[in-house]
């Protein structure tokens, strides 16, 4: 009876941590993402359009760990983060230019 209630005890608690496990990593998002997520709210897209931010958000990473760039995409995706606002005509504006500017030299 002893081994029986431990059994039950395990597996609830194997259940529950892998359905909290799958919770918490389909919310996690990166911050490109959240970027693009950030965009289409202020200005309105369509899933497809959503699609294609986060393949270029991902390939845009990917550009910059592969020259070294990795902190410097970070820094531009970060800074977006921070001081992204939707305008009133619905684009979103970040005073990010400078950051921008460095990711992009050192990705070419």
């Amino acid at each position: 009876m002893k081994n029986l209630f431990l059994s039950s005890i395990r597996a609830v608690l194997l259940s529950s941590s892998l359905a909290f496990l799958a919770l918490s990593s389909a919310a996690c998002t990166s911050d490109g993402e959240a970027v693009c997520e950030a965009k289409c709210d202020c200005e309105g897209c369509s899933n497809n359009a959503l699609n294609d931010c986060y393949a270029e958000a991902d390939s845009n990473a990917r550009a910059a760990d592969r020259n070294g760039c990795l902190d410097l995409w970070d820094e531009l995706q970060a800074c977006q983060l921070d001081t992204g606002f939707c305008k009133s005509n619905g684009d979103l504006e970040t005073s990010c230019g400078s950051a921008k500017d460095r990711w992009e030299k050192c990705v070419k």
